[in-house]
């Protein structure tokens, strides 16, 4: 598809194409009209559009998921680059669209992860554990979801692939770490638990064509669908210990470390404390290498404030010529 990329479009800048909805919300001026609040998405990432006028002819158009053409303009607004749509409609069967553009993808060779996620995970001698992985590897469906699913649909690696990058991202930490920093730790248990933290996500999140939260994503949550997706597992292995079991099940119930970030359970045993940890530095790393990669205001140095990690990002690097004295 010969389109403007969304994450490059300067503002001032007037463009027509085809791009993906990520998102579609209702909302009011100060003065009580309706627009249509939008996040459009292209393979390069995406950016927020309003759509002020003709509401009621536009609100029944189209949907989340849908494909769109737009004419639109890109304005300025608080510090970044917001789309002012002209024109809108649902895109048409004979219109030329590759929907393979306009979804964000891993910048990994996914072959590659999974193969060297696959050897970490070839290194477990505990014979319960090995036969927990190696029965998830002989799921075709699960492997295929593995492969495609993001990590979360805002916040951390949100594009396909991105789960199994930030698990591969994980694992090869954990594989350098216990042996010789933590061997007091279980190494099959950390290398374990560190592959299956995540794995409720395929469950949670959807990719087709949009990144979604399922309906069991919404009312259960990755927390609980994975914690199923491994008790449906192990009850297919004869004789698995009790006490393994809940070291695994704990594992997944306390990875987000904290009440406050959604954790059922604090985690309270050595190997969950890593695991825990090493999810949250994978996930903050990631979140700020897309926000100074993804922000459009090229003459300031830091990044807009970032409502998560509570702060603006420096994006000069050391090898950089020295930026302005304040």
């Amino acid at each position: 598809m010969n389109q403007p990329r969304l994450r490059e479009l300067k503002v001032g800048e007037s463009f027509k194409g085809f791009y993906l909805v990520k998102s579609k919300r209702v909302k009011q001026t100060r003065e009580g009209s309706n627009f249509l609040d939008l996040d459009l998405q292209d393979s390069s990432g995406a950016l927020n559009a309003k759509l002020w006028n003709d509401f009621e002819k536009y609100q029944g158009e189209f949907e989340r998921g849908d494909v769109v053409k737009i004419e639109g303009v890109v304005e300025q607004y608080r510090d970044q680059p917001q789309i002012k749509i002209k024109q809108l409609r649902k895109s048409r069967p004979e219109d030329p669209v590759e929907l393979s553009a306009l979804q964000s993808t891993t910048k990994e060779d996914v072959s590659c992860l999974l193969r060297e996620v696959k050897e970490i995970l070839a290194e477990i001698k505990n014979p319960h554990l090995k036969r927990l992985t190696e029965d998830f590897f002989q799921d075709p469906s699960l492997v295929e979801k593995l492969t495609r699913a993001p990590a979360a649909r805002n916040i951390h690696h949100a594009y396909l692939g991105g789960l199994l990058e930030h698990i591969w991202r994980m694992v090869k930490m954990a594989q350098a770490l216990v042996p010789k920093i933590y061997p007091n730790l279980d190494y099959d248990l950390v290398i374990t638990g560190t592959f299956w933290h995540d794995l409720g996500k395929i469950e949670e999140l959807t990719f087709s064509p949009a990144l979604s939260i399922t309906r069991a994503g919404y009312l259960e949550g990755h927390i609980i669908l994975g914690l199923k997706l491994l008790e449906r597992k192990i009850a297919l292995i004869p004789e698995f210990p009790d006490e393994l079991r809940l070291h695994l099940e704990h594992i997944i119930l306390s990875h987000h470390g904290e009440h406050e970030w959604g954790s059922p359970v604090l985690p309270s045993t050595p190997e969950a404390m890593l695991i825990h940890h090493l999810d949250n530095l994978d996930a903050k790393q990631a979140m700020v290498s897309e926000a100074i990669e993804s922000d459009q205001n090229q003459a300031e140095e830091f990044t807009g404030y970032h409502p998560i990690l509570g702060r603006h990002l420096y994006k000069r690097r050391p090898g950089d010529k020295s930026g302005r004295e304040e």
